[in-house]
């Protein structure tokens, strides 16, 4: 059985793709949105934004992306107590993989070593991720 699936996120356009990970049926940005408290909405807002403007192929401000060093083609997108962490794999668009906070960054950047690990196993052995839609 396939581990991981990708669903189209909601900010995504159509010059760059935007998906989530779907990582044993749980969607992680979706995921990630629900754990967030009230008090932290602008800071999603303004994750959500940086998404929007990477779709547009537009350059963030300077300090809201980085590249996780050591780590190919994998970025961490910032707001100021949280993470988005994405992927670009070639033939999938970006893949947001996992969500988190500033205060657990090193354990979250320990993560999607292992996830991105594990999802190029799994495109090496059984091809492209199926990308899901609401319905399935």
């Amino acid at each position: 059985m396939h581990k991981f699936a990708l669903h189209k996120n909601i900010y995504s356009s159509s010059k760059i793709q935007f998906y989530n990970l779907i990582n044993e049926g749980i969607d992680q940005f979706h995921a990630f949105e629900e754990r967030l408290e009230t008090q932290y909405n602008s800071e999603f807002k303004s994750l959500a934004s940086s998404i929007l403007q990477l779709c547009d192929g537009r350059n963030l401000p300077h300090g809201k992306r980085r590249k996780i060093e050591g780590l190919k083609n994998c970025v961490e997108l910032r707001s100021r107590n949280h993470r988005l962490y994405y992927i670009k794999i070639p033939e999938h668009g970006l893949i947001i993989c996992l969500g988190g906070t500033k205060k657990n960054q090193k354990k979250d950047i320990n993560r999607i070593k292992a996830l991105r690990k594990l999802l190029l196993k799994q495109i090496m052995d059984h091809g492209k991720l199926k990308i899901k839609t609401q319905n399935n």
